[in-house]
């Protein structure tokens, strides 16, 4: 089994990994690259506390001389992966979700109103959930910080495309609704078509799915899609197993 993975090459390596542990071929065509923004001193100053909803926010800050601050303040993360990160960069106060921005609105809510009274969300360029509006019904001032932006990929690999026309590729693990949209846009500016029936379009989560049909017409078609039963690395490894005939 042939498994291609799009992730930025800082995220893909652990998952890399695990897939190829089970016997699989892996190549990697990162949809989406990462450009940092620069986070000033007193980018945090009246804060309350902190949203980090993907590690490149905390990647971000690790780099500003406004991380210092940031330590003292209570995190609300959006997964494992961050809050290990944000562990890591010596935050004490952390709150971990459960895989999405969407599961940290009860966390949030059920927070000190000390806590959540002014938060800073350490955002990228494209938000796949738009935290700022749901906290609003909820009465949480929340101010967004540009930490990052997301580049897309204007082609794919010519290695991808070979794999592609040969029949080559099983799977495709894509991560975000973004990167899925990505995918779609790219595979359709294909100069020839591809047949992408045998590939299995393994989705972190539902919102991903999606992305694979959401923009204009043309779009895929009918293709195979597995959506991970939870937004969890350890899902997608665990999906890939039984793709692979691992039960």
């Amino acid at each position: 089994m042939h498994v291609l993975i799009t992730r930025p090459e800082r995220d893909c390596a652990d998952l890399k990994s695990r897939i190829a542990a089970l016997g699989c071929a892996v190549s990697v065509a990162p949809l989406l690259e990462i450009a940092f923004k620069d986070i000033p001193p007193d980018a945090l100053k009246g804060a309350t506390g902190l949203i980090a909803t993907s590690r490149n926010g905390l990647r971000s800050l690790a780099v500003s001389p406004a991380l210092n601050d940031a330590r003292s303040l209570p995190i609300f993360v959006v997964g494992p992966a961050t809050a290990s990160l944000a562990r890591d960069l010596g935050f004490q106060q952390i709150r971990e979700g459960a895989g999405t921005a969407a599961d940290l609105l009860p966390l949030i809510a059920s927070a000190t109103e000390a806590e959540r009274r002014h938060l800073i969300h350490l955002a990228g360029d494209h938000l796949a959930f738009d935290i700022g509006d749901a906290l609003n019904d909820k009465g949480v001032r929340l101010t967004p910080l540009p930490a990052y932006a997301s580049v897309a990929a204007e082609t794919l690999p010519e290695s991808v495309v070979q794999l592609l026309t040969a029949g080559a590729l099983d799977a495709v693990v894509l991560m975000s609704p973004r990167s899925a949209r990505v995918w779609a846009s790219l595979i359709l500016a294909l100069p020839v078509k591809v047949d992408l029936t045998k590939v299995v379009h393994v989705c972190l989560s539902p919102a991903v799915a999606r992305g694979l049909q959401s923009g204009r017409p043309p779009t895929l078609g009918a293709i195979r899609i597995e959506t991970a039963i939870r937004p969890a690395l350890e899902e997608i490894v665990a999906l890939v197993y039984r793709l692979a005939g691992g039960g």
